[in-house]
C-alpha cells in the first residue's frame, strides 16, 4: 500500500470513531501523595503528550536533560561521550525534527536546527512536557517526531521553598544546585543556580588499541542561573519575567581511533534567555502574549582551527480563545520570529523572518466526543511555505469503563536550517522544504479502585510519519571532499508505543511502576541515487526497539528507584552493514529524608551503569563503566494556611 493511501485508511478510521459518544472523565487524578496526569489534557484532543514532574526531576537535580529523556521517555538519545554532545531522536526521525522548548518558546539553533541536551541541568525547570508527532503544530512547524517543553510555572500557595543540593560523582565530577522560591498568593520570584565541573577521567576499554586507558580531554564547566518573576494582578491579568543565563566549556574527546596524547578541542557556548509574558483571563475568552529573545555565542577550537558562530532570534507569539460557543472554542494566534546569525562559516550575516498564523476549533458534540481541527500557515522571508492542516479525535465510548480512543493526521513541513543553506562553500540555498505526513492512533485504559488507592494506565499508540525532499549531506558530483545538503530521499517512519504504569498506596508505603515499549522503523523508502544501497534499510543510529522501565517506592523517610534502559542494536552505515551493539542499562539511587519542622535534610547514593557495562551510544565514543554519586540536599519549606 503506497503511503498516501494508508494515510487515507487512517483518516477512514478516524471518521469511524467521530461516530459515537461518551462521557469524559477528570484529567487528574490525585492519590493522596500521588498526581497520575493523562496523556491527553483538554486541549489538542487526539494529539498525545506526556508530562514529567518534579517528583522524577527532584532525585536528578544535578542531571542533563539527555539523562531525563533516556530514562523517562520513548526518544532515544545519541551521546557523544559523558556530559558531551548529546542529540535526540524522536519516533524514527531526527535530531533536526524534534523541537525543545523553553516555556513554549522554540529554543533550537537556527543555524542547526537542534539543541544540545546535555547543555540543558533539569534543575532550572519545574517540569518537562513532551508532544508527540503532530501535536506541536500549533506552536510551530517541523517537529515532525515532537516537542519537547521546559516549563516553570508559580505555586500561588508557596511562601518560601528552598533546596540546596551538593553532589560528589565519579571521576572527580561534581554538582552544586540552589531553588529559592520565595512569595505570596500575588507575586512569586524563582531564583536557581547551578554550577557542574567535573575531570571526567573514566577508565574504558578501547577495540582500537585491544587496552584499558582513561578518558583524555574531557572535561567541563558549566554553570548557570535563571530568574522567574510572576505577578498576578487580580484573577484577569497575570505578567511574568523570566531569564536564563547558561556557561559551557567543555573539551570534547577523541575517538577512540584516535591516541595522541596530545589531542586538543574544546568548544565554549554561552547562552542568554528572556522571555515576558501577558495573560489575561475573562469568563469567556483569554488571551495570552509573549516576546523572548534568545542570544547564543558559540566558540570552537582544535589543533588546527578556530570558529565563532553567533545568533539571536526574536519571537513574539499572540493567543486567543474563546469559549463563549456552548460546543465549540476557537483558538487562533499569530507568531512571528527574526534570526539573525554571524559566522565565521557563512559569507557574511545572514536573517530570516519568519510569520506564522494558525487557527484551531475544538468541538465537543457531546460528553463522549471531542475534535480538534487545526491549520496554519507560515511565510519565510516573503514565500509562503506548505500548508498545515490536522484534526484529532478523543472518543470515551462507555460510562463506566475508563477507556478511551484517540487518534489524528497532519500534515507539516521543515524549512532548511541556516547551515543547510548557507555554510560557506557547502551550502545549498536552492533546497526545498521537508514534507511530512503524519497519522497516530492509541489507545488508553485507566483504573482507580474505590479506596483511591490503587490506580493503573495503560496505553499503546501507534504512528506513521512518511516524509518527503528530506535533506541530506552527500558528496557533490565530481569531488568526495565537498559535501552538500540535497532534497534526495523519502523516509518512512512508523511504529509503536506502548506504556504500562501503576502506583499503589499500602500504609506509609507508596510504589509506582512505569514502563514504555518503543517499536520503530525508520526506513529509506526512495533515493535518486542509481542503486543506492539504503532502500529499505533503517536510517542510521534509530533502534528497533527500545524499553523503559523504572520502579520507585517509599517507605515513612526512606524513597529508592531502580531503572532500565534498554536499546536495541543500531546500525552505523546506511547499507545497515555496520552496526553497534544493543545494551541494557540499570540505574539505582535510595536514600533517606531527615524531617525537623520545615526543614528536610536528604542523603542519596546512586549508582549508574550497576553491572559495569561496556558500551557506546556512538560509535568510538565510549560511555563510563560502573559510576556512583552522592548527593546530600537540604529543603526549608513553608505553604500558605489556604
Amino acid at each position: 500500500m503506497k503511503p498516501k493511501e494508508t494515510l487515507l485508511s487512517l483518516l477512514m478510521g478516524l471518521i469511524m470513531i467521530l461516530a459515537a459518544s461518551a462521557q469524559e472523565v477528570s484529567d487528574t487524578l490525585r492519590l493522596k501523595e500521588i498526581e497520575v496526569k493523562a496523556n491527553f489534557p483538554v486541549d489538542h484532543m487526539g494529539f498525545k503528550r506526556v508530562r514529567l514532574d518534579s517528583t522524577i526531576l527532584m532525585p536528578h537535580i544535578d542531571a542533563n536533560l539527555s539523562t531525563i529523556l533516556s530514562q523517562y521517555s520513548t526518544i532515544f538519545i545519541k551521546s557523544y561521550g559523558n556530559n558531551n554532545l548529546a542529540t535526540p531522536s524522536f519516533r524514527g526521525t531526527t535530531a533536526h525534527h524534534t523541537q525543545i522548548e523553553w516555556n513554549g518558546i522554540n529554543i533550537n539553533s537556527p543555524m542547526l536546527g537542534q539543541t544540545d541536551l546535555s547543555q540543558v541541568p533539569v534543575s532550572q525547570f519545574d517540569g518537562i512536557e513532551i508532544l508527540y508527532g503532530a501535536a506541536g503544530i500549533a506552536r510551530s512547524s517541523g517537529a515532525f517526531g515532537g516537542i519537547v517543553n521546559l516549563t516553570t510555572k508559580p505555586d500561588w500557595n508557596n511562601r518560601l521553598n528552598v533546596t540546596l543540593a551538593q553532589t560528589f560523582a565519579s571521576f572527580n565530577n561534581y554538582s552544586t544546585n540552589l531553588n529559592a522560591v520565595v512569595g505570596n498568593a500575588n507575586i512569586q520570584s524563582h531564583t536557581k543556580v547551578n554550577f557542574n565541573r567535573g575531570k571526567n577521567d573514566f577508565r574504558f576499554y578501547n577495540d582500537y588499541t585491544q587496552s584499558v586507558m582513561n578518558q583524555i580531554n574531557s572535561s567541563y564547566l558549566k554553570y548557570g542561573f535563571s530568574e522567574d518573576l510572576f505577578a498576578k494582578i487580580n484573577n484577569r491579568h497575570l505578567i511574568s519575567a523570566k531569564i536564563w543565563y547558561s556557561h559551557n566549556d567543555t573539551d570534547i574527546p577523541p575517538v577512540t581511533t584516535n591516541i595522541n596524547p596530545d589531542h586538543k578541542e574544546k568548544q565554549r557556548d554561552r547562552s542568554l534567555r528572556s522571555l515576558i509574558e501577558y495573560k489575561y483571563v475573562a469568563r469567556k475568552f483569554n488571551i495570552s502574549m509573549r516576546s523572548a529573545l534568545v542570544d547564543q555565542y558559540m566558540n570552537y577550537v582544535n589543533d588546527s582551527l578556530e570558529a565563532n558562530h553567533h545568533y539571536y532570534s526574536f519571537t513574539n507569539r499572540f493567543r486567543f480563545q474563546y469559549t463563549g460557543f456552548s460546543k465549540v472554542t476557537v483558538k487562533p494566534g499569530l507568531d512571528l520570529t527574526y534570526d539573525w546569525v554571524n559566522s565565521d562559516a557563512y559569507d557574511g550575516q545572514k536573517r530570516r523572518y519568519i510569520l506564522g498564523g494558525f487557527a484551531e476549533i475544538i468541538y465537543v458534540p457531546n460528553p463522549k466526543l471531542t475534535i480538534s481541527f487545526l491549520a496554519r500557515e507560515d511565510l519565510i522571508d516573503g514565500r509562503f511555505m506548505p500548508f498545515i492542516p490536522a484534526i484529532g479525535v478523543k472518543y470515551k465510548p462507555f460510562h463506566k469503563t475508563n477507556i478511551s480512543f484517540s487518534g489524528n493526521i497532519a500534515r507539516n513541513y521543515r524549512y532548511p536550517t541556516l547551515n543547510d543553506l548557507y555554510w560557506d562553500l557547502f551550502g545549498n540555498p536552492d533546497l526545498l522544504p521537508e514534507i511530512s505526513y503524519i497519522a497516530e492512533m492509541g489507545i488508553t485504559w485507566n483504573l482507580l479502585n474505590t479506596n483511591r488507592t490503587l490506580f493503573i494506565e495503560a496505553e499503546i499508540t501507534g504512528y506513521y510519519s512518511f516524509i518527503e525532499d528530506m535533506i541530506v549531506w552527500l558528496p557533490s558530483s565530481g569531488s568526495g571532499a565537498i559535501w552538500k545538503p540535497m532534497n534526495i530521499t523519502e523516509v518512512l517512519a512508523r511504529g509503536i508505543e506502548t506504556g504500562i504504569n501503576g502506583s499503589l498506596l499500602i500504609g506509609d508505603a507508596t510504589i509506582q511502576l512505569n514502563t514504555t515499549y518503543n517499536f520503530c522503523r525508520s526506513t529509506y523508502e526512495k533515493t535518486k541515487s542509481a542503486g543506492d544501497a539504503s532502500l529499505g534499510k533503517q536510517l542510521i543510529y534509530i533502534p528497533v526497539h527500545s524499553v523503559n522501565a523504572t520502579l520507585r517506592g517509599s517507605l515513612k523517610d526512606f524513597y529508592f528507584s531502580y531503572t532500565i534502559n534498554y536499546v536495541s542494536k543500531r546500525y552505523t552505515g546506511t547499507d545497515n552493514q555496520s552496526f553497534m551493539p544493543g545494551y541494557n542499562l540499570s540505574n539505582i539511587f535510595f536514600g533517606k529524608n531527615f524531617q525537623l519542622n520545615n526543614f528536610v535534610l536528604s542523603l542519596q547514593l546512586e549508582i549508574n551503569n550497576l553491572f559495569d557495562l561496556d558500551y557506546q551510544s556512538i560509535a568510538n565514543r565510549p560511555m563510563p563503566g560502573r559510576n556512583f554519586a552522592f548527593t546530600i540536599r537540604g529543603i526549608i519549606s513553608s505553604k500558605s494556611d489556604q
